[in-house]
């Protein structure tokens, strides 16, 4: 019943559509029409008997499409009702609550031929289980647009539907004692369409828009205002026409090995987080992303010095080139083809500079250009529904020995016994992308910094 595989490139020519189901790709059109439908399902519970459950599918569609061009819905939601004479199989799991994820299989038809296609990682919040009244799980994502090859209606049905949920405690985190998580599946009692888009005739494809141009550079960067996206969003170009621009925010932890301590990065409570411009194409296994920071990333942290000497200082790291020619970091994703799952690598390279340091409450001058002498080269590991949906990677990095330290005296030799050497733990966390183009996840969201490792995803 589960739809088998994210990336369904070869299936979906294979039957002749003419339409490209891609992963997370933002469509061109502008969002017009919003499907709301109430659907009932059968749904075969982990003890084997069946219920009828109700689900109701929301979304926004474009009002027209073009030939050549993506269709892609806006960010979707399923919410559904397990009754309450099912859920004392949900509350079987343990949890006071119960989280996870669901994927919607849906039917994409034109002129007559049809292909299947899928909406996987829609996530659920942690929602509390109570015997004795129905349990509604509201599952939301951004799902993968389609490319008409041709004219004629294209229309959106709605097919089997997979929940995967697990157990959750009163604060959201997964109890000792978790049971393993349960897969509800479910069948579509009737056909569903969810929304028709029309591609009118008479419409050659559309030219790709020209790349973007980062605007001239002043000095200043202009300030969106509260709650809207931020105006450097997308001034990043690819290489390409096919590269779809966006923007995400991240946090996280830097540990330095030798003084038994971490410095948030991005901490919005220092001063404006650093926004990350993106980049990103499909590629045959997974997704392809170019990224660079707006600005660098800053924090300020106090560490026991040697143990004992309490040392505040003011770390900024400032992203430099993977190679000659090259002002970007990446971010690859492999998709599992069987879960969807994606494996994400990043790889970046930083110079880390150190100012506006005191020692035991005495400011200590080290001069404007206390950096390390080489750039630390830093690669991250992760698995995530999604890389455009954000989640967590981890990985540890050497920081380099350090240089132009000090006014008076070469202060080098103290911030390298005290800082630098291997085994740093670095741990990011990625918001959702924000792609403006689409209005999709916009504005985006710092996220909260992970103190712990990631959880495998799936």
């Amino acid at each position: 019943m589960r739809t088998p595989a994210r990336w369904r490139l070869g299936a979906v020519t294979a039957v002749g559509l003419g339409a490209l189901v891609t992963g997370s790709l933002p469509g061109g059109a502008a969002r017009a029409q919003e499907a709301d439908a109430a659907l009932t399902y059968a749904c075969r519970l982990p003890s084997g008997t069946s219920r009828e459950v109700g689900v109701r599918v929301r979304g926004a569609f474009p009002a027209t499409g073009t030939a050549g061009r993506p269709v892609r819905p806006g960010r979707v939601t399923v919410a559904v009702t397990i009754p309450k004479a099912a859920v004392p199989e949900v509350s079987a799991l343990g949890g006071a609550s119960v989280a996870g994820t669901a994927e919607l299989g849906v039917s994409v038809r034109q002129d007559g031929r049809s292909a299947p296609a899928a909406w996987p990682g829609l996530a659920t919040p942690a929602t509390p289980v109570a015997d004795g009244a129905d349990l509604v799980l509201a599952a939301s994502g951004d799902v993968p647009p389609v490319t008409p090859a041709g004219t004629g209606d294209l229309t959106f049905t709605a097919g089997d539907l997979t929940l995967e949920l697990g157990p959750r405690d009163a604060h959201g985190g997964v109890p000792e004692d978790a049971k393993p998580a349960i897969t509800i599946g479910c069948e579509p009692t009737a056909e569903h369409v969810l929304a028709t888009v029309p591609v009118p005739a008479g419409e050659a494809p559309a030219t790709p828009a020209p790349p973007k141009t980062a605007p001239p550079k002043t000095g200043k960067r202009a300030a969106a205002a509260p709650g809207e996206t931020p105006a450097e969003c997308g001034r990043f170009t690819g290489p390409t026409d096919d590269w779809y621009p966006g923007c995400v925010y991240l946090s996280g932890f830097s540990n330095v090995a030798k003084l038994k301590g971490a410095a948030i990065l991005n901490d919005p409570e220092f001063g404006r987080p650093a926004l990350t411009n993106v980049v990103y194409a499909l590629t045959d296994t997974g997704a392809s992303v170019r990224q660079r920071f707006v600005s660098p990333l800053r924090s300020r942290s106090t560490f026991l010095t040697f143990g004992f000497m309490p040392t505040t200082a003011t770390m900024e790291m400032t992203q430099r080139p993977l190679g000659p020619g090259e002002d970007y970091g990446t971010f690859e994703a492999v998709s599992d083809m069987q879960t969807g799952v994606q494996s994400v690598s990043a790889h970046m390279r930083m110079s880390i500079r150190i100012s506006d340091v005191s020692v035991n409450g005495t400011p200590l001058d080290v001069g404007g250009n206390c950096r390390t002498a080489a750039d630390a080269d830093i690669v991250l590991k992760g698995e995530m529904t999604s890389v455009l949906e954000g989640g967590m990677l981890d990985g540890s990095f050497r920081i380099p020995r350090f240089t132009g330290c000090g006014a008076g005296e070469d202060l080098g030799p103290l911030f390298d016994g005290a800082v630098s050497g291997p085994g740093n733990l670095l741990r990011v966390t990625l918001g959702a992308t924000c792609i403006p183009d689409a209005d999709i996840s916009c504005p985006p969201v710092v996220p909260a910094p992970a103190r712990t490792a990631p959880r495998p995803a799936g």
